[in-house]
């Protein structure tokens, strides 16, 4: 058809993708290459609340800094984290990082709800704490490049109204937990200690003389246990075989806590079942055979008072969060909430494109009041300080400095979002972290 108009009317005619290709060139060459992003749109409303997509698009980006942050500290992650553009299951349609911008989006919604519901909870925002807010934006602003500010698509205001919202959202969890009525019978959170040894006896990788010699040391084990029912596990493992499994473990000492208790399913029931029978310091009469292991046990104290400690502390801040999760989501069910669909796909969290996310770790300023949200950095560095109310703390490294401390992160973004190759460097705020 193109070629045949080509003909008809006279011109040069080009193949499509060749097309393509110059309206790329004439573009970028006539200064026209960037598709500058309005941040000032209304992305998202709540209730009466309405929130610009500058807002939106910076908290997106702040939580895929911070994904790749943590994707890099505890997986082994190089410097890029190329999962944005797979699909987040054999049957879902969404990647991941069409996830993140949903999450992002929901979030902000529920900050909104947290900052329209925080009188009645007492929770305010003091006047210096919003002039430290001011300021933290102003430094935002001025610490990064016009082409980094522009990608983000966020002003001076946006900066601001995303602490503020974070601010909030840090304020009122605590505010709606201290609220929970958490009750707790010790059934769901007393642990018990105890030392045991184990082998396999079957799978792939053993053969059936591995198996004999497996099921050969534990027999000797036991037999040594039951002569000294004291004896350390780990150094009469030892002495009879380096490959022999012996130490010690803590499960739920009653069967109510089994369902609220991580390590609850980690020893199989069998295991389970006979710890709960046995007195401290006893050694169960018999091998506990399994399919797959054998095991030989000896309880050491029905209520560890360590491991007890910890898991009702565990226990009671899961039921503090389900409570605060429960308040928030009753909210969003009775709020009027309208998304501008087609411009928050306007965010694009891809692998196709990376910058550079730098993140100031600031000297604390005994004059300056500090706001109670903590900041979620991806990345520090010394280069770019901007002093920022709130204490720091670097996703991409454990160690806390007092001055800024130099590490980094790359973020990806889709060309429809910025259209350039350009490297931009972006200053995280203070407020990013919960």
């Amino acid at each position: 058809f193109g070629l045949g108009n080509a003909v008809k009317y006279g011109g040069i005619f080009v193949p499509p993708y060749k097309a393509v290709i110059h309206q790329y060139m004439r573009e970028m060459m006539a200064g026209c290459g960037n598709k500058k992003l309005d941040g000032t749109k209304i992305a998202v409303t709540v209730n009466k609340q309405e929130i610009p997509f500058g807002v939106v698009s910076l908290a997106a980006r702040m939580q895929q800094a911070q994904a790749e942050a943590m994707y890099r500290m505890y997986l082994g992650g190089g410097s890029d984290m190329s999962i944005w553009s797979t699909k987040m299951g054999d049957d879902s349609d969404e990647t991941y990082g069409e996830n993140a911008v949903t999450t992002s989006v929901e979030t902000v919604e529920k900050m909104c709800l947290e900052k329209e519901h925080a009188s009645e909870y007492n929770v305010e925002i003091s006047e210096d704490e919003q002039k430290a807010l001011e300021e933290a934006a102003k430094n935002f602003i001025a610490a990064n490049s016009d082409e980094t500010i522009a990608e983000l698509a966020v002003d001076e205001d946006m900066v601001k109204t995303f602490l503020e919202l974070e601010t909030y959202d840090v304020k009122m969890k605590d505010a709606i937990e201290a609220k929970a009525d958490v009750k707790l019978d010790e059934k769901e959170y007393q642990q018990m200690s105890f030392s045991y040894a184990s082998a396999k006896v079957s799978g792939d990788d053993l053969s059936d003389d591995d198996i004999k010699t497996n099921k050969e040391n534990l027999q000797k084990f036991f037999d040594k246990v039951k002569e000294d029912p004291t004896a350390d596990f780990n150094t009469l493992g030892d002495e009879i075989s380096k490959d022999m499994t012996a130490t010690t473990g803590t499960c739920p000492t009653y069967e109510e806590g089994d369902d609220s208790a991580a390590n609850g399913t980690t020893y199989p029931d069998e295991v389970r079942t006979a710890l709960r029978k046995l007195d401290e310091g006893a050694l169960n009469e018999e091998i506990i055979k399994t399919d797959s292991v054998w095991y030989v046990v000896r309880l050491d104290s029905k209520n560890d008072e360590t491991a007890t400690e910890s898991k009702k502390e565990s226990l009671t801040n899961t039921k503090k969060d389900d409570f605060y999760n429960d308040t928030t989501d009753g909210w969003k069910k009775k709020a009027g909430i309208k998304e501008e669909k087609k411009l928050i796909k306007k965010i694009k969290i891809t692998d196709n494109h990376s910058f550079t996310i730098q993140t100031p770790t600031p000297t604390p300023d005994p004059n300056v009041t500090e706001t109670p949200a903590a900041e979620d950095s991806a990345a520090a560095d010394s280069t770019a300080v901007t002093e920022t109310p709130a204490a720091s703390e670097a996703e991409t490294e454990a160690t806390e400095t007092p001055a800024a401390e130099e590490s980094e992160t790359t973020v990806a973004a889709e060309d429809e979002t910025a259209e350039t190759d350009t490297e931009a460097e972006t200053t995280a705020t203070p407020e990013a972290e919960k």
